[in-house]
């Protein structure tokens, strides 16, 4: 039944038993000879409630769902009044302001009106004019940046007689000694390709990535990361490229449309903060 599993809501449950404390207060006012102003203001202020054919609708959907069947009269009818009463109580709830003292109902009632106010906006589909200008516009946002291959040989440690080794590693391969068998054993491997520097800087660190945009191909230089050290050869460098626009289209324009979406829903919100006073 719909009402039980609501009734499970911690939401629900929660304006269930901010209900009861209005009931109690409500009878504790009716007994008092006189009103607080601040009592009067959490007076619930009647209402008609409308079961709408789109309400019906969707109890009879959910039960069907549910069921695998429509529901009888008889389930229709205590579907309605199970709707009415949560209906009730969510007015009740909201009179009180209870929605005020939960995270969770606030943040509910956000994403809610969020989802109201991105409904309503269909960003327009730019001529090809105006895609090239946005292309134009941000010419870094789907460039490809520079990649390098290179090989390691591994030290593992950081103290003074890991560095001398290392040191004498790399004085080795200087030499021209080959780095298979050297070093200790690395989880990532000897070699490395096509690898880009914010991609390492993010996996090594800064020490490991400084300066290795400018480190000559073919040559070592001792690299220090949160893992150990690092006799660093580079192989190769791919330059960065800018690829053509149709090449990029699609990502383009879905850049385009979200970029305009985002403005209309930051505009829809500014309207709305016009009737508010901060």
């Amino acid at each position: 039944m719909l009402l039980h599993r609501l009734l499970r809501e911690p939401v629900v449950q929660f304006l269930l038993v901010g209900a009861a404390l209005f009931g109690v207060d409500r009878l504790r006012q009716h007994e008092a000879p006189s009103r607080s102003p601040t009592a009067e203001c959490h007076e619930a202020v009647p209402g008609r409630i409308v079961v709408t054919d789109e309400v019906r609708q969707t109890l009879a959907e959910e039960h069907a769902r549910v069921q695998g069947r429509q529901p009888t009269r008889a389930e229709m009818d205590a579907l309605v009044a199970g709707w009415l009463s949560e209906e009730v109580l969510f007015r009740e709830g909201l009179v009180r302001g209870l929605e005020k003292d939960d995270p969770r109902i606030r943040q509910r009632i956000v994403e809610k009106m969020s989802f109201v106010v991105d409904q309503g906006i269909e960003p327009p589909s730019p001529s090809d004019v105006e895609l090239a200008a946005w292309f134009e516009a941000h010419p870094n946002k789907w460039a490809t940046s520079e990649l390098v291959d290179f090989t390691q040989v591994f030290v593992q440690g950081d103290d003074p007689a890991t560095i001398a080794r290392a040191h004498g590693l790399l004085a080795q391969l200087d030499a021209g000694a080959e780095p298979a068998g050297m070093g200790d054993t690395f989880s990532g491997g000897r070699r490395y390709r096509r690898r880009g520097l914010g991609d390492l800087r993010e996996s090594f660190g800064p020490d490991f990535a400084a300066g290795l945009a400018e480190q000559k191909e073919g040559t070592w230089s001792l690299r220090r990361s949160r893992f150990g050290v690092h006799l660093v050869r580079v192989d190769r460098r791919t330059p960065a490229e800018r690829p053509a626009l149709a090449q990029v289209r699609e990502d383009v324009l879905l850049d385009y449309r979200e970029a305009k979406r985002t403005a209309a829903r930051e505009g829809a919100i500014a309207e709305m903060r016009k009737r508010w006073t901060p």
